[in-house]
């Protein structure tokens, strides 16, 4: 593009380039060898939706937030709002969380109540909690630090300088974590 031919399009007004660019797109319409019925005016008289206007969009759009069941749990992720959160689930799966919308009927044991101004109370890590629950890095199964278990498992002596060396209660973050059955959590000393 020569600069005489920038500077003429850059100086053009608004109504100038959209004459220009309308001629271009009829040019191009024409020859893509479209029809010029397709740039008909409707019939007023009839109803443009009567045709073979598919509408399963609708469906699949209006069951996005549809689910099975619905649970109330408290989400804490390292906070101290403990805010109260409705998991809904479909097909065994917990698809989104949402507020419950109920704080104004909840009291604490001296009998205060909370306003309507608490609703809703959740913030975003609470909303995308089950991201957590379902993510790669979670845990599958118990574990506990391999120290600590061996203490547990001489039935807990008392923690001597020597003995906070041999479990590691001294170094801790340097002991490594093992698998522990449920079993074993449930288990009651004896």
């Amino acid at each position: 593009m020569s600069e005489q031919n920038f500077k003429d399009i850059s100086n053009m007004n608004r109504r100038a380039f959209l004459r220009w660019m309308g001629v271009g797109a009829g040019t191009t319409v024409l020859n893509m060898g479209l029809p010029l019925s397709l740039l008909a005016t409707a019939d007023p008289d009839q109803n443009p939706l009567a045709g073979s206007v598919t509408r399963d969009w609708e469906k699949i759009y209006r069951d996005q937030y549809k689910y099975d069941s619905s649970f109330d749990w408290v989400c804490s992720p390292n906070d101290t709002h403990a805010c109260r959160v409705r998991a809904y689930v479909r097909n065994g799966i917990v698809t989104r969380m949402g507020a419950t919308y109920d704080y104004q009927n909840y009291s604490d044991i001296y009998g205060n109540h909370a306003t309507n101004n608490w609703n809703p109370r959740q913030c975003a890590k609470g909303y995308t909690f089950h991201r957590v629950i379902y993510g790669p890095y979670r845990l599958k199964h118990p574990i506990v630090r391999k120290g600590w278990k061996a203490w547990a498992d001489a039935r807990f002596p008392e923690l001597t300088p020597e003995l906070k060396s041999k479990y590691k209660f001294d170094s801790r973050g340097d002991d490594e974590f093992v698998q522990i059955s449920i079993s074993t959590i449930c288990a009651s000393p004896s």
